[in-house]
């Protein structure tokens, strides 16, 4: 297991040092972790442009 930071809220997350997201941290200095928190906050409003209807 590694402790990675969230670039947005600050909390530190256990991740398993095996998958893939911890390899792409671990390989690209540029690649950033965000918790699934602020996944989920940033992803909605694109979410909602989907469903609107444009008549």
């Amino acid at each position: 297991m590694i402790t990675v930071q969230c670039i947005i809220c600050d909390t530190k997350v256990l991740i398993d040092k095996n998958t893939l997201e911890a390899k792409r941290l671990r390989n690209d200095p540029m690649h950033t972790f965000m918790c699934d928190e602020c996944k989920s906050r940033l992803d909605s409003p694109k979410q909602r442009k989907k469903h609107i209807n444009y008549h």
